[in-house]
């Protein structure tokens, strides 16, 4: 099968959730003797338009260079017309049998457009919630969760307290007075134009997703929030992702001693995935005399990163560890008792959960979205409420008070899917959509 991967960007310059699972895909494909090439977006910062190819790791990758704000730049991130003519020289090179595109964040519009034109079947992977959302992931721009898109002035609003004039005042005055602020300003020609913007957005993507072939779901909570917004889910397919995991028992966990309880926080150390949350209820708990350690691991906003490490400057037992190679996620959580995921956003199907669960290490995370449906509470792990410090602190402090609590939550961690098991699941979703083509 010859089969072609849309992304927003791929690794080794673009490291995240979806970047990861396009990387992991197409090795497993292609190992498995299947025909890939990668279309991606390298820079959204270039001038002019540039389109570079290369073997990678015995895979073809198609990278594009450009700028964002060139023109329209609302519009230019979900429909950038030159996007779809380069991938439309890539897809009519090769005769690919199918189209994957994983999350559909800046390209889904013109790869979908291209793949009509050229009649080829497209399979999409949501990761999170681009298509009802302008900033992905359903946070507005006081770092709150949104509920969803339920009108497009709700949404410009957003859209707009995100520029620097507006997220001042939206952020140090009281939420009433801003809403009332906003409901007078609704009416205005700046806002009218950006509800208008949204509102074709909207319908756009919305039309998008739902001429492409199958939709396939890492988790059950991100098919309800599509399907909660008027979204047509009778294609959609919930199909967890899998793990590609070495021999684990290379990499046993550091068994719990009387020393702290160590606790860990992978990912990106931005404000929606709440890193603040964990470091305050960390602060308490030492200051209380408990004995605990907190490793943090990744890389993320600068300022938010530089407030955070003024606030753990004499804390020695919180240790800031930089990103590390993914090779080395297995010996990371071998060192941590509970792995702590605070985020403010729904999140869809966290893989730091996944990978925690692989070693044996329980997760204490937010009571929201996808992070709620892999963690059930007092058995593979503790769930606190959205942005309740106390909440985690006394999740936190069970654990301490009650040494055999994380032996039971350890003994009741599930099973979890193998890349080969996913894979298998989405080729015979491949096989059904070409025979249905047919």
């Amino acid at each position: 099968m010859q089969i072609l991967i849309a992304v927003h960007g791929f690794p080794p310059t673009h490291a995240a959730g979806a970047e990861l699972r396009s990387e992991r895909m197409a090795r497993w494909l292609t190992d498995h003797g299947h025909y890939v090439e990668v279309f991606t977006i390298e820079r959204l910062d270039s001038p002019g338009f540039e389109m570079t190819s290369a073997v990678q790791d015995g895979i073809m990758v198609h990278r594009l260079f450009y700028s964002v704000t060139e023109g329209d730049a609302f519009r230019n991130l979900y429909d950038y017309p030159q996007v779809g003519e380069a991938f439309r020289k890539v897809a009519s090179k090769q005769k690919f049998d199918l189209i994957h595109i994983v999350s559909g964040y800046l390209l889904a519009k013109p790869v979908v457009e291209v793949a009509r034109e050229l009649s080829i079947p497209t399979v999409i992977t949501l990761t999170e919630y681009w298509f009802m959302c302008a900033r992905l992931n359903l946070i507005t721009a006081t770092n709150e969760v949104c509920s969803g898109p339920d009108r497009p002035e709700k949404c410009a609003r957003c859209i707009m307290e995100h520029k620097r004039r507006y997220r001042l005042p939206s952020a140090t005055s009281p939420k009433l007075i801003m809403d009332m602020f906003w409901s007078l300003f609704e009416q205005t020609p700046m806002v009218s134009y950006t509800t208008d913007a949204v509102s074709e957005r909207q319908k756009t993507l919305r039309n998008i997703l739902n001429s492409i072939d199958i939709v396939i779901c890492p988790s059950q909570a991100l098919i309800d929030k599509f399907a909660e917004y008027g979204f047509n889910t009778e294609r959609y397919l919930y199909i967890r992702q899998g793990l590609a995991t070495p021999a684990l028992d290379t990499f046993e966990q550091s068994p719990k001693t009387n020393g702290p309880l160590r606790l860990g926080f992978s990912g990106q150390i931005k404000p929606h995935k709440g890193v603040d949350l964990i470091i305050d209820a960390a602060i308490s708990l030492l200051n209380a005399g408990e004995k605990i350690t907190l490793d943090l691991w990744g890389l993320g906003t600068q300022a938010y990163v530089n407030t955070l490490k003024k606030r753990t400057v004499n804390y020695p037992q919180i240790r800031w560890n930089g990103r590390y190679p993914g090779e080395k996620v297995w010996e990371v959580l071998g060192n941590m008792d509970v792995l702590v995921m605070p985020s403010r956003w729904y999140e869809n199907s966290p893989n730091s959960i996944l990978e925690a669960y692989a070693m044996r290490v329980p997760a204490i995370v937010t009571d929201l979205g996808g992070m709620a449906e892999l963690v059930e509470h007092e058995k593979s792990g503790l769930l606190f409420e959205l942005n309740n410090v106390a909440d985690l602190q006394h999740q936190i402090q069970r654990l301490i008070n009650d040494p055999g609590l994380l032996d039971q939550l350890r003994s009741n961690i599930p099973p979890v899917k193998s890349i080969q098991q996913e894979m298998e699941e989405i080729l015979w979703q491949y096989e059904r959509c070409l025979n249905k083509t047919r």
